[in-house]
């Protein structure tokens, strides 16, 4: 299996550092508000790199944060008139909804940012020790000069960063102007602020998850990630500045690889709460199913920015539709013989049934860097033969799919367009006996034209099937 690395700027063999256990981190949320598409995009990619690790045998822990200790969550808290944590609360819930919505899988671990502030002091405490961090007025910040790869996942030098590249804020505390706050004083509001050695305050933003990633590698008895993930909107400052400080610490590499995920853009620009063009994962799902916008995720190699229009998504539903149109009727005898649509109890109940060639053909797409667009292809491509369906039923699953709740929902719709079609065959079949082939013709075409096939039998009745695809 090869991953592109960021750090490298590489398409790279993927290697795990324990045998036993591939560890990996993803960014996860600010919890001040409901999730937007950008975090679906993100949320999915990062499932399918669980889950597909885990197909391929690897025991995967999969660690993914809450942020619940930020100036947004408490400024939308004051708005409200409630406490930051129970608005931290509140969208923490509403965020684990939107992930179950969505068939996400549960991450196996996942830190809240206040339950480590402790951890936090302790670690900032390390890099002042070292010399690689200073306190101004109770506002302690990382000293960049003491990373000597500083600069390593944007590409740039630090001569190339000071010109302006990404985010960076202009403070006269500063020794340098790159350098950044490990902790942030608020002397004056102990009611949303940490007590520590320099002072009532908070922590910074890139801390948190260096603090938490070492915390939990360290009962491995480990200081480095096998993957580091999230959006690439984040290698320039957070995982640049989480790099610096962990590495000035540890002495050892916060992560073998790194992998982003494109952005979710909205007219050019990506979306985000910032410049209110988003569109919440609730509002989306309240017009198309999750199944529809884990395929307009996946259906878009990872790496590259998707354009979020609902003409796209439309498409999306169109295009699922179309394949599970030539799964339906495997997908009911499943069901019927109450057979778990997770792809373990797939692989258990028909593993004579599937198609290795086929498994083959998809595991190569997939372990190139998970190219899922060519798995869904592929996937398509497959969907007419016969015995492909349960190889490509089994293959959805392991890409997230949950057709589970989709086999549930058109059961009945099913069962009407059995019983609305049957009802026409019977007239078409009185109309043959009688030599009434004008009639017989005109039923037959107009099912066709419905997207219903048509099998005609010497001996038995005839059958109708959805039409290929």
């Amino acid at each position: 299996m090869k991953v592109f690395n960021n750090l490298t700027n590489k398409l790279e063999d993927f290697k795990n550092l324990k045998e036993d256990l591939v560890h990996i981190y993803s960014c996860g949320p600010t919890v001040y508000d409901d999730s937007h598409i950008g975090h679906a995009r993100s949320a999915i990619t990062w499932d399918l790199l669980a889950r597909y690790l885990r197909y391929k045998g690897y025991k995967v822990n999969w660690i993914r944060n809450i942020t619940n200790v930020d100036d947004k969550i408490i400024n939308r808290a004051k708005e409200l008139n409630i406490s930051p944590d129970t608005l931290s609360r509140k969208y923490t819930y509403e965020f684990w909804a939107d992930m179950s919505a969505l068939n996400v899988s549960w991450p196996d671990f996942e830190p809240r940012a206040t339950d480590y502030i402790d951890e936090m002091i302790e670690f900032i405490q390390g890099l002042m020790d070292k010399g690689a961090a200073y306190e101004v007025e109770g506002d302690v910040y990382f000293r960049i000069k003491c990373h000597k790869d500083y600069g390593q996942l944007k590409k740039q030098s630090i001569e190339q960063l000071k010109e302006g590249h990404g985010r960076i804020e202009e403070n006269s505390k500063k020794e340098d102007q790159l350098d950044f706050a490990l902790w942030k004083a608020f002397p004056d509001d102990k009611e949303t602020s940490f007590k520590s050695p320099w002072g009532y305050g908070r922590p910074g933003w890139h801390l948190e998850c260096s603090t938490m990633i070492k915390s939990i590698l360290e009962k491995h008895d480990m200081n480095t990630l096998d993957i580091h993930s999230g959006g690439d909107d984040l290698i320039f400052p957070h995982h640049e500045n989480e790099c610096a400080q962990s590495e000035c610490l540890t002495g050892e590499a916060l992560a073998k690889y790194w992998m982003h995920n494109g952005m979710v853009m909205v007219n050019g620009t990506k979306m985000s709460k910032s410049l209110n063009n988003y569109m919440t994962i609730k509002d989306t799902l309240a017009k198309f199913s999750p199944n529809t916008i884990r395929y307009f995720c996946l259906a878009t190699h990872y790496k590259r920015q998707i354009n979020f229009t609902n003409e796209a998504l439309q498409s999306a539903e169109n295009g699922f539709k179309k394949l599970l149109n030539s799964l339906s009727q495997r997908l009911q005898y499943i069901k019927e013989e109450a057979v778990n649509l997770e792809a373990s109890e797939i692989e258990k109940q028909f593993k004579d049934s599937l198609d290795q060639s086929l498994i083959k053909e998809f595991e190569k797409f997939m372990d190139n860097d998970l190219s899922s667009p060519q798995a869904l292809a592929l996937l398509f491509e497959k969907s007419q033969d016969e015995k492909s369906k349960d190889t490509i039923i089994y293959l959805l699953s392991i890409l997230g799919f949950n057709l589970e709740t989709q086999t549930s929902s058109n059961t009945q719709k099913l069962e009407a367009m059995d019983a609305i079609v049957s009802q026409l065959l019977e007239i078409r079949e009185q109309a043959r006996a009688n030599k009434d082939f004008a009639t017989s013709d005109k039923i037959r075409d107009q099912l066709q034209a419905a997207g219903i096939s048509i099998k005609d039998y010497r001996d038995k009745a005839s059958e109708w099937s959805f039409s290929d695809v």
